[in-house]
């Protein structure tokens, strides 16, 4: 008895731990080429994150998520520069686990500054409520579809 009870709160810690750090994606974009851009992070993070009920205030207001898209922006990639906020949305995550968890879309438009040859670039930073930055990655190979 004593070692099926260890057996069961193994398997149930393993799990607990197995969906703790699972990934959730926010959202993807899919460019012109059929490039796709996700969005992710991890139950762990979105546990952290505050609730948001639309009929109170928001936890994280409108410019201090621009305040720090626009400062992880300026650190994460140097050679962006003359850049604005060109779009900001409020989405809810859609995991029913995360039932009242929003999140900022952040856009920006710039250019890129590669070696005095300047591009136009375009791309979007999501902001939990919690400040947490969840920035643009490519997926894996497996996970093209």
């Amino acid at each position: 008895m004593k070692r099926l009870v260890i057996a069961v709160l193994g398997i149930f810690l393993f799990s607990t731990q197995a969906i703790a750090g699972e990934v959730v994606r926010l959202t993807e974009h899919v460019d012109e080429n059929g490039k796709r851009t996700i969005y992710q992070t991890t139950r762990d993070v979105l546990e952290k994150c505050p609730e948001w009920k639309t009929s109170e205030e928001l936890p994280l207001p409108v410019h201090k998520a621009v305040e720090i898209a626009t400062q992880w922006v300026k650190e994460k990639y140097p050679k962006f520069v003359n850049f604005k906020v060109v779009n900001i949305s409020l989405s809810e995550i859609w995991d029913d686990k995360y039932k009242d968890r929003w999140y900022y879309s952040i856009s920006v438009n710039g250019n890129v500054d590669l070696d005095g040859i300047r591009a136009n670039s375009y791309f979007s930073v999501m902001v939990l409520m919690d400040g947490t930055i969840v920035g643009p990655s490519l997926p894996k190979s497996d996970d093209q579809q």
